[in-house]
């Protein structure tokens, strides 16, 4: 497995885990067909990679994928990819990338699906490493968690998905480790199901993810998809 040179230890490494694009985003396929659900995944990690690279604290980024067109995309962006060998899920995925850190290096784990931040978002979860071995920046509305910051790749091990805010500060707690917490607008919004598909309104001046959005005409569309079958096609 590749290991970070030793000559960028004690630096923060970014980690993004990428599922196939084929099998991402499935609880939007009431609003988005399936090629639409791959173009919005695509710009939403072209806009987190843009993020990551206009982020001076981030010495550089990592992306475990299984997916070849994910990996040609990462490496546009002078991203290290990591072949996610396993293909068992967000958290395996995080855990082959924390792998290749140096025992020194401090690791920021980002999601895929967080197109609305910026750098500075970024920037404030990566100062609080500062005072705290371990920071969370929890999803708005789903209890899970955006971003995960950590001053060794072995403090805790990962554990997204459902409330996995809660699950994290539990995982601090139990190691005895202090785990501080970043709340932020851009950060808080990710995409996972039908109710995400709006609130990006005013979150971020400028955004591909808001624009393709606006081009799926996606307001009409959850209008439509809310009405009972019957009146759909009227």
């Amino acid at each position: 497995m590749m290991q970070i040179a030793a000559e960028t230890s004690g630096h923060v490494w970014a980690i993004v885990p990428v599922k196939r694009l084929s099998r991402a985003k499935q609880r939007l396929a009431d609003v988005l067909s399936r090629n639409e659900r791959v173009k919005l995944v695509r710009t939403m990690l072209h806009e987190v990679l843009t993020t990551l690279c206009a982020t001076p604290e981030i010495a550089g980024t990592i992306v475990v994928t299984g997916d070849p067109m994910v990996a040609n995309l990462a490496t546009l962006f002078e991203a290290r990819v990591v072949t996610d060998v396993l293909e068992a899920g967000i958290n395996a995925a995080v855990q082959q990338g924390l792998k290749t850190l140096d025992a020194s290096s401090a690791a920021l784990v980002v999601p895929a699906d967080v197109p609305f931040a910026t750098a500075s978002d970024l920037r404030d979860v990566i100062g609080e490493l500062d005072r705290h071995p371990i920071v969370l920046a929890p999803a708005l509305s789903d209890g899970g968690t955006n971003a995960l910051a950590l001053r060794s790749p072995d403090l805790i091990i990962p554990s997204f998905g459902d409330d996995s805010f809660v699950r994290h500060q539990a995982l601090a707690q139990a190691s005895g480790i202090d785990c501080g917490i970043v709340r932020n607008e851009g950060l808080g919004r990710d995409i996972d199901c039908p109710d995400d598909l709006l609130p990006w309104a005013g979150v971020k001046k400028f955004s591909l993810t808001a624009a393709l959005l606006a081009e799926f005409n996606i307001a009409e569309r959850l209008h439509a998809a809310a009405l009972p079958a019957s009146e759909r096609h009227v």
